[in-house]
């Protein structure tokens, strides 16, 4: 039976299928390219939604308790595998709808923390590519808000990547950020953007700004005035929006 098959049957009403396709999935971590194979299956069209959320599921529990070195786990993850699957997740990540973007970024979370700057060194090069093409700048966004959350409270020495991180990106940042707030009537998605952009300037901002150079400073310059006024965050909409998790 393979993997598809048995994330199927983990779907099952019947109880007893369900436990034995739950047992084999336990049995099937320790296979060599298990989490390359669950990725596999996460970003198939051809399968049917619900077999890639259970995919993306296995696969995010897996990553959590296997990836980092830091972890006492009797499965390792090879190197080239390593590799694959951070390259993989980034290109995949634009074009999976929302409810398995949400598990990839729980593992990117995972990923983000343990492996950068050493072990994801293009990860910056990425975020910046793709914040300059107007397909991919929310994908960029969403994993520039991942990378923020690393360094939010890590103390002066741990901060060091902070500094390449804003110089690269918080010019491209503003831009963006400003030809948003100039749309009228935006929409949700809009909105979105500009909610990802303002809470990435807040965690870099945060423990930052007081320790900066005058030249850096003026990137922490947001005028939430003006976000407030075009996001409508009183109407209905913008709550839904502010009741969202954007990491």
């Amino acid at each position: 039976m393979d993997l598809g098959t048995i994330l199927q049957a983990a779907l099952s009403p019947n109880p007893d299928e369900r436990k034995g396709a739950e047992q084999r999935l336990e049995e099937m971590q320790y296979a060599p390219q298990h989490p390359v194979s669950l990725f596999q299956i996460i970003v198939d069209t051809n399968r049917h939604m619900a077999v890639r959320q259970v995919a993306a599921i296995n696969f995010k529990n897996f990553i959590a308790k296997n990836w980092s070195p830091d972890h006492h786990s009797e499965i390792s993850i090879s190197p080239s595998d390593k590799l694959l699957l951070r390259n993989h997740m980034l290109l995949s990540l634009p074009q999976l709808p929302p409810l398995l973007r949400v598990q990839l970024g729980e593992c990117l979370k995972t990923v983000i923390h343990s492996d950068y700057p050493e072990q994801f060194p293009h990860l910056l090069d990425w975020i910046k590519q793709n914040l300059q093409d107007q397909q991919q700048v929310h994908a960029a966004l969403f994993v520039l808000r991942i990378l923020s959350r690393k360094y939010e409270f890590k103390s002066d020495e741990e901060r060091t990547p902070v500094y390449g991180v804003v110089q690269h990106t918080f010019p491209l940042l503003l831009t963006i950020f400003n030809a948003l707030v100039q749309i009228a009537n935006p929409s949700v998605e809009v909105a979105d953007l500009i909610k990802l952009i303002c809470k990435i300037f807040w965690s870099y901002h945060h423990p930052l700004v007081k320790k900066s150079k005058p030249s850096r400073q003026h990137h922490f310059t947001v005028p939430i005035s003006t976000v407030q006024d075009k996001v409508h965050f009183g109407t209905k909409e913008g709550s839904v929006l502010m009741s969202q998790k954007y990491y």
